[in-house]
């Protein structure tokens, strides 16, 4: 357990901090944000932590792509996934929140190179999640197949103490997408359910599940049979 102090919003125009991309990323941003209006906020919550509501708790090096269409690089990100914020370093000890909607996140520097993969935002709303809700984009063929990282919390005060803590859990769900069929979780992860999901080719996936001894409940296995499937309806 930890101090942990969770910054919301906190966005004011800062001029003369960082230098090269970051430098760009923050008069581009601060730009977007007088256009549409954003407002400084901050708040804070102090109390004891346990698990972490981050999809990487240190900072990683990211390429970042907003809604507008513009991409930068080299910018230090973390991303809380409870509240669906991207949260970048803006050089001396300055943590910032953008409100600026970001596309896509590519970690390209994370000390545990696991999470040097791609979160992405901008679906349809399904289940608990919005169109601001993060995946991670596990195969991007005619089928996407996406991992969301749903982020719950307690707050409990141990005995013998005053302090609250808060204590996060993880859980992950699994969902493929298609313009044409939207959004599907897959709430089955046996064989023949995960195949009958996916709609099409049915005997082809059957034989490759089988020939090489594929359980869709494991993820890599999952990732397998998604990746067969695009590449036969190409």
């Amino acid at each position: 357990m930890r101090p942990f102090v969770c910054f919301l919003l906190f966005l004011l125009p800062v001029l003369g901090i960082g230098q090269g991309q970051n430098l760009q990323f923050m008069k581009e941003s601060n730009a977007f944000l007088q256009d549409v209006n954003g407002h400084p906020l901050m708040l804070r919550s102090e109390y004891a932590i346990e698990g972490s509501p981050f999809f990487h708790s240190e900072y990683c090096t990211a390429e970042l792509k907003v809604r507008n269409g513009r991409s930068y690089s080299g910018i230090k990100v973390k991303l809380n996934l409870q509240e669906n914020l991207v949260i970048y370093d803006a050089g001396d000890g300055k943590e910032m929140v953008s409100v600026t909607p970001i596309e896509r996140i590519l970690f390209t520097d994370c000390n545990d190179v696991s999470k040097n993969t791609i979160l992405q935002s901008g679906f349809p709303a399904v289940d608990a999640q919005t169109s601001n809700s993060f995946y991670q984009l596990l195969d991007s063929g005619r089928l996407q197949l996406l991992k969301h990282i749903g982020i719950n919390y307690k707050d409990i005060k141990y005995y013998g103490t005053n302090q609250t803590t808060r204590v996060f859990t993880q859980k992950e769900s699994y969902y493929v997408y298609s313009p044409e069929k939207g959004m599907r979780k897959i709430t089955n992860k046996d064989n023949g359910s995960v195949i009958a999901l996916l709609g099409e080719h049915r005997p082809e996936l059957a034989a490759y599940v089988s020939s090489n001894d594929l359980r869709c409940k494991k993820e890599e296995d999952l990732l397998k049979l998604v990746r067969y499937y695009n590449g036969l309806a190409r």
